[in-house]
């Protein structure tokens, strides 16, 4: 502080204006107070507009990732009550970390001691070249937050890992800003995101997960928040493990060998694996009859086959298992003392597993029909969300690992979702990424929205008249005669009607005549002069078709006389003889309502059965189900 240097300015008493009065002396406080409330009003006013870091004019910034240099153009920004200029300077800055890039504000009283043109210009009069007012100097400089310095540090830009979070293009209006943002979160929400932001995992060899985020522009709260390149993020390989103790698997292995896959997977972590072999030991007796000779493995399930050359024990009358021991203490045979026999025994023990992966192992040499316990460890199943705060810092939020079925977690105020990760934890694969951001839908695609929903409405509206034309009565169409020709309902009986309605269509009566065919075995057709179109007289070569002369059994030959029958039954409800209607399959057609016979009319079909082959004896005939021919006598 300078000596002899007087401000008494405080905002509290809320002093509007110094009033100066003659006869009286003007002091250097009111003047400094003068100064003072000046600025203080000024301030109050441009706070209100601006916050301290907000750029006006200029400071783009440009950053090569590869480097790490960063180049600020010249700049006009807001610091305390006023607009400060800051010359283009170039930064060397890590990016493999968040940091912030600001303006350095140093301040310093300068008299006319460190500068003499502080001294009284005007010549010629008795304070010429006297010492005069001192100076308040605040000198703009751009550095990092992390820079040494003793001057006052106001953050401007926010660096993710050599990218520029930009959230808010200059001139950067705090005022206008906030009543932007109102407005957007009042009519649309507030979170949603304009153009890119898509989220992509990457198959990056390392212990960590990797994830790319496309460049765009997203609005939270209101304010917009634009990322001029694509982001890389990375964040630990975090799983949710679970331990298995003794799952039992039933081993059946071909040639010795089985394939094991455990029920929970992706497996972490194979800690143990017991399971039941066989094998065969030769043991020395004891010194003395009746004695215990120790097996040399431990854990033994039973004693298979104890012999001693043509010699086989019987386990319960000779022998018993005890205490992992071959115990002779039953009266019954044994060998003699000191001699050497053989057991063959099964036991458990720690196997080691091959061929291991993220499903399970295989085993070799295990007992067959034994059961193998596995302890294991396994990735559980989660599902993280990425999301991003208005700030522009990327987050992600674990969730609740389960065993089936997991469940993302809630996305916590002031965060704006990205994406879901179904994390799985396969071996040398990316989780699933579920872009469901919320996305701004262009005008140009409201539009054709509209279009297709108002072509919708009008196929809609289309089906329903034709569904009432097809369904009213006449009289309801405003005097207008409707008949889709469905059926007869709209015929008028008092007339004579000689038209047929068929396939929904009026079409001139049809006569039909029946005749059925006398014999089957003479087919009728039509009355026809064959002609020939293409004629291939020459050929290159031939072959025998059954150079073997291999046939099958050449059936019966069987004649029915009819061998077809055409019904017809005719309703007809109108006073016309020309009107008439077809019917096929067995089926009447009484007023354009159809239904199926029951029953089919009885009719005397006749049959005839040759070309039976030398000693063949006709035993049974059926038709359509029913017996007609059985023992030589027709039923």
């Amino acid at each position: 502080m300078l000596d002899n240097y007087y401000l008494r300015f405080d905002p509290e008493k809320n002093y509007d204006e110094i009033l100066f009065l003659p006869g009286k002396g003007l002091q250097s406080a009111e003047l400094n107070d003068l100064q003072a409330q000046v600025g203080h009003h000024t301030r109050a006013i441009a706070d209100s507009i601006l916050s301290d870091g907000d750029i006006v004019s200029g400071g783009d910034i440009a950053i090569d990732t590869e480097t790490g240099k960063a180049k600020i153009s010249a700049a006009a920004v807001y610091i305390q009550g006023k607009v400060r200029q800051l010359k283009e300077q170039e930064l060397q800055i890590p990016t493999d970390r968040v940091l912030y890039i600001g303006v350095w504000l140093t301040e310093k009283v300068v008299t006319e001691l460190e500068d003499p043109a502080l001294r009284d210009p005007a010549v010629g009069t008795r304070n010429y070249h006297e010492p005069g007012a001192a100076r308040r100097q605040k000198l703009p400089k751009w550095g990092l937050k992390d820079d040494p310095s003793t001057g006052v540090f106001f953050p401007v830009y926010r660096i993710d890992n050599g990218v520029h979070i930009q959230k808010q293009a200059p001139p950067q209006l705090d005022a206008v800003s906030v009543a932007i943002a109102r407005y957007d979160r009042e009519s649309k929400g507030g979170n949603y995101v304009v153009r890119g932001m898509e989220v992509t995992a990457l198959n990056v060899p390392g212990t960590d997960q990797v994830f790319s985020i496309q460049e765009g522009l997203v609005h939270i709260d209101g304010f917009a928040i634009a990322f001029a390149t694509a982001m890389r993020k990375i964040w630990p390989f975090d799983p949710d493990s679970r331990e298995v103790r003794s799952e039992p698997h039933t081993f059946t292995g071909v040639n010795g060998r089985m394939r094991i896959d455990l029920s929970f997977s992706p497996v972490s972590q194979i800690k143990e694996v017991f399971a039941s072999f066989s094998v065969t030991k030769s043991l020395t007796h004891g010194l003395s009859t009746g004695s215990k000779d120790l097996l040399p493995d431990p854990a033994v399930l039973k004693l298979v086959k104890v012999s001693q050359g043509q010699t086989n024990y019987i386990e319960g009358t000779d022998f018993r298992l005890f205490a992992n021991q071959v115990d002779w203490s039953l009266n019954g045979n044994e060998p003699a003392p000191g001699s050497t026999y053989s057991v063959i025994y099964e036991y458990r023990k720690a196997a080691v597993p091959i061929q291991v992966d993220e499903h399970g192992f295989s085993l070799e040499g295990v007992l067959q029909g034994s059961v193998v316990d596995v302890d294991y460890e396994w990735y559980m199943p989660r599902i993280d969300i990425i999301t991003l705060d208005k700030t522009g810092e990327f987050r992600r939020i674990k969730g609740l690992a389960a065993a089936r079925h997991p469940f993302a977690p809630q996305v916590p105020n002031g965060q704006f979702l990205l994406a879901e990760v179904n994390q799985a934890w396969r071996p040398g694969k990316v989780p699933k990424i579920v872009n469901n951001m919320v996305r701004a839908v262009p005008m140009q695609t409201l539009t054709r929205m509209q279009e297709q929903i108002d072509n919708l409405f009008a196929l809609v509206a289309l089906e329903r008249l034709k569904t009432n034309a097809n369904a009213s009565e006449p009289g309801t169409k405003k005097g207008v005669f409707v008949d889709p020709f469905l059926d007869n309902d709209m015929r008028d009986h008092g007339y004579v009607q000689n038209a047929q309605i068929l396939n929904g269509e009026l079409t001139l009566p049809i006569d039909e005549e029946i005749l059925d065919l006398e014999n089957a075995s003479n087919p009728a057709a039509l009355n026809v002069s064959l002609e020939t179109v293409l004629n291939q007289p020459m050929h290159t070569g031939s072959m025998k078709v059954n150079p073997y002369q291999a046939f099958d059994p050449i059936p019966p030959k069987v004649t029915l006389d009819p061998f077809v029958d055409n019904g017809s039954r005719t309703d007809d409800i109108f006073p016309s003889n020309n009107f008439g209607q077809f019917t096929l399959a067995n089926t009447v057609i009484v007023d354009s309502v159809t239904t199926q016979l029951r029953f089919l009319r009885e009719r005397s079909v006749k049959f005839e059965i040759e070309d039976f082959g030398p000693g063949e004896e006709l035993v049974k005939v059926v038709f359509d189900g029913v017996n007609v021919y059985e023992g030589g006598q027709p039923i």
